[in-house]
């Protein structure tokens, strides 16, 4: 396989997404760091580190990533996929904590694991690839979704400054909004009163038609882009799945 030699970080490797990349990575015969709140979806053993570390706790974020070196030597791609919706409903109607509980986890969480990763370049050396799970409500707001648009908003303009930071240190960094996965974030969302989140029929209607994009695919997307293609840009819109 094309892919074998690679090793690959995933963090939120529990469930949804991050748990979808580790499997079909796997099956490609990747070696993997997987870590998350909970346990991962893969256990450990030679091919995968699997580990339980908060993404809001920056030493243990570092920590993982020793972790990861140690077994695996050069780490050749780290995505930051952990994240979290909640809480859905109107800014005026939100508890503070709530709204940096947010941005603990979908942007400190980015910034934890891309230093954790700089840190590893810089003591090996060579060349590597960051990928920020971002999303479309990075660029199109939705009532209801303050905190999750402006945590993503943030993810993306963080990713274009490190990209500049880092080019002449040999890292490519992007930002990539994945599309629309039928996740228990989906059906979070589905089951949100529309006096909290308006836009729910237009989520309501996906399910119906059936419009998602397999982990899998995305898994295939995030590989050609860190390998094959090698884009110049930073921020990504991955394509729907054909169907």
């Amino acid at each position: 396989m094309a892919f074998r030699d690679r090793c690959v970080v995933v963090t939120g490797a529990s469930r949804g997404l991050g748990a979808g990349l580790a499997r079909s990575f796997a099956a490609r015969g990747m070696r993997l760091a997987l870590c998350s709140r909970q346990a991962p979806a893969l256990v450990d053993h030679a091919e995968v580190l699997s580990r339980r570390a908060d993404v809001r706790d920056a030493d243990a974020v570092q920590r993982f990533a020793e972790q990861a070196e140690e077994r695996f030597g050069a780490l050749d791609l780290w995505i930051n996929n952990a994240g979290i919706l909640e809480p859905i409903e109107p800014l005026r109607s939100l508890q503070p904590r709530d709204f940096q509980h947010n941005l603990e986890v979908n942007l400190m969480g980015v910034v934890h694991g891309t230093q954790a990763f700089l840190a590893h370049l810089r003591r090996r050396g060579g060349e590597g690839v960051l990928v920020n799970i971002s999303s479309g409500a990075a660029r199109r707001p939705s009532a209801g979704w303050s905190a999750y648009c402006a945590a993503k908003a943030a993810v993306e303009r963080l990713t274009e400054c490190v990209a500049l930071e880092e080019r002449e240190a040999g890292l490519r960094a992007y930002a990539v909004a994945p599309g629309v996965i039928d996740t228990d974030m989906q059906a979070m969302i589905r089951a949100t009163p529309e006096a909290r989140f308006p836009e729910r029929p237009r989520f309501e209607a996906r399910k119906q038609d059936g419009r998602f994009s397999s982990p899998e695919f995305i898994a295939g997307q995030l590989l050609r882009i860190a390998f094959e293609e090698r884009p110049d840009e930073v921020l990504l819109r991955l394509p729907e799945e054909p169907r």
